[in-house]
């Protein structure tokens, strides 16, 4: 069996294979990611008091002003990006050919703009609202790892392009060969 048999599609190729495990470890991220969007949601629509291990931080920010954007809560846009980012790593795991890099790209883009939106709104927290909501404090967490992830795996799929005569960027051209000119044979 190929090393690369266990997932459609794929080669025993090994930088191929570091994109999807890539791309499967942002998935893997972005669970709890929604998980914890979803419950400042839910604590966003509810009169209960939301679980803050650091006092009352999160109820803080949860009732100020900064905590929705024309009447839509920060939260759900923050389980929305979840979703689009975990629904985009998948499909970039299982999409086959060239398709593969539009992917990998979508969720760099995603967690790109995501994250500063995130360190904004940690800015808030900090000398806005003055308070810290935890929740809000993993799900940056978790973003910021998802945007180093991506960044390595838009690294990784940048080294998988075939060398192109006259495409000097994001080739590998000449991997593996040796370019030493020979005098006089």
């Amino acid at each position: 069996m190929k090393i690369g048999a266990v997932v459609p599609g794929r080669t025993g190729n090994r930088r191929d294979l570091l994109a999807a495990f890539l791309l499967v470890l942002v998935a893997a991220l972005s669970l709890p990611g929604i998980a914890v969007s979803a419950y400042l949601t839910y604590g966003y629509f509810s009169e209960s008091s939301l679980f803050c291990e650091l006092g009352h931080g999160c109820d803080t920010v949860k009732e100020s002003e900064y905590s929705a954007i024309f009447g839509v809560p920060v939260a759900l846009l923050g389980v929305l990006m979840y979703m689009a980012i975990f629904a985009t790593a998948v499909a970039g795991v299982w999409w086959p050919g060239s398709l593969r890099d539009l992917p990998s790209l979508g969720v760099f883009g995603m967690a790109f703009f995501g994250t500063i939106y995130s360190a904004y709104l940690t800015w808030l927290e900090l000398y806005r609202i003055e308070a810290v909501c935890m929740w809000c404090t993993i799900s940056a967490v978790l973003l910021t790892a998802i945007l180093f992830i991506s960044v390595i795996n838009v690294v990784v799929r940048a080294g998988l392009r075939p060398a192109t005569p006259g495409r000097g960027h994001l080739s590998n051209r000449g991997a593996g060969t040796n370019h030493t000119a020979q005098v006089g044979s």
